[in-house]
């Protein structure tokens, strides 16, 4: 009986130690639910620029800009990808992408991926477009964070 009593002891031990840091641990970011890939973070700056946070499956975010009828010539259109993680410092920069297109009057521009893991923890995105010549501008005008 002794036997029988230790190993239940044991068990309830094991229990509690694997299910009560299961149990206190922060929840994944509520972006699981954004998995299917749809469009998120969708932006209209005026009639006739857009930016949008896009995503494949639960593994890469990344920014569309859609530029259409504008009339402002010349310069080159940039978009960006900010991935922010959630920190003991705060929301962190860990990750950024950005590309950039001639002026036209109309453009539908993606930058490369950034990765979106749930397992990190509380993770946010935004897209961000700005006009600039050949280097990155140091302005840009970003969308909501969305998760």
């Amino acid at each position: 009986m002794k036997l029988t009593r230790s190993l239940m002891s044991a068990v309830l031990a094991l229990l509690f130690c694997v299910a009560l840091p299961l149990a206190i641990t922060q929840p994944a970011s509520a972006s699981t639910s954004a998995c299917g890939g749809a469009a998120s973070g969708s932006y209209r700056w005026d009639g006739t620029i857009s930016t949008h946070v896009r995503g494949s499956g639960c593994t890469t975010r990344w920014a569309h800009l859609t530029v259409s009828g504008n009339a402002s010539c010349c310069s080159a259109f940039w978009v960006k990808i900010e991935r922010q993680l959630w920190g003991s410092y705060g929301w962190l920069t860990t990750h950024k992408q950005s590309r950039k297109n001639l002026w036209n009057s109309y453009i539908e521009l993606d930058t490369s991926s950034v990765p979106w893991r749930p397992q990190d923890g509380d993770q946010r995105f935004h897209a961000c477009w700005a006009w600039g010549g050949d280097s990155e501008p140091s302005s840009w005008l970003c969308g909501p964070w969305v998760s």
